[in-house]
């Protein structure tokens, strides 16, 4: 019984050999089952470091990828903008070819001929020549860019801009008053030319308009209006700039 004992708990067990009840050791009539190998991957302390160097580099590198793929879309989209804006200056009637060289040769001949003149000179009259060779060679393109032009006004000064269509407001009006003004000065010097061959005639007799005098007087009176009439235009002009000057001093 002990021996069946001994055998029944070697073989619950799974051993291979079992052992009598006198002690003696007898190999199992099954072979021994190979025991299985497990191979833990178990990094070692430098590997993680390296690891983690690793993924805060990786990290690192796409925040920089991202942050300036950003700035590259945002200078694209600017880009694209500005030039949206230049294409809606350009007037589709207006050829852009002849214009803009005329445009181009007025400055730069401005800028030629004023090089051995004052320094005031030199910095306003080829912007001045630039400006009124834009807008007498393309003239719709140079009202869209004025019209840009109002509307930045209107949006960072609005001071200044409104402070520069009063100027130019009242400039208007006061040359349509003076062309006015001349033009009744010489409606009046021609009345009296008239009335003074006239009267000249009533009392020599001679007829003055047939030899050509009066025409002769009407055409140097309306000289001197002319004159007279450009002399108030420059009067007024000057003080249309210097006016502006001070309320732009005034603004800032």
């Amino acid at each position: 019984m002990a021996a069946e004992e001994g055998i029944v708990a070697n073989a619950a067990e799974g051993s291979g050999s079992w052992t009598s009840s006198s002690g003696q050791t007898k190999l199992s009539i099954y072979p021994t089952p190979i025991p299985e190998l497990m191979l833990l991957d178990t990094p070692s302390a430098l590997e993680k470091r390296i690891g983690m160097v690793r993924r805060e580099i990786t990290r690192y590198y796409t925040g920089v990828h991202s942050k300036a793929q950003g700035i590259i879309d945002r200078w694209i989209s600017v880009e694209e903008k500005v030039e949206t804006r230049i294409k809606s200056f350009r007037d589709p009637t207006e050829p852009l070819n002849p214009g803009l060289l005329y445009t181009g040769i007025s400055a730069l001949t401005t800028s030629v001929l004023t090089r051995s003149r004052a320094l005031p000179t030199r910095i306003l009259l080829p912007p001045v020549a630039l400006g009124g060779a834009f807008a007498y060679f393309l003239p719709g393109t140079a009202s869209r860019v004025r019209a840009y032009y109002g509307e930045l006004e209107d949006r960072y000064a609005p001071r200044f801009g409104e402070i520069r269509r009063t100027s130019v407001a009242h400039s208007g009006i006061a040359w349509e008053r003076a062309k006015e003004g001349a033009a009744a000065g010489r409606e009046s010097v021609n009345k009296g030319v008239k009335s003074v061959v006239e009267s000249i005639e009533q009392g020599t007799g001679l007829n003055l308009k047939a030899m050509g005098w009066a025409q002769e007087v009407k055409e140097e009176a309306q000289s001197v209006a002319s004159v007279v009439q450009n002399d108030i235009k420059e009067a007024i002009e000057s003080k249309s700039s210097s006016g502006d000057s001070e309320d732009s001093k005034r603004l800032a």
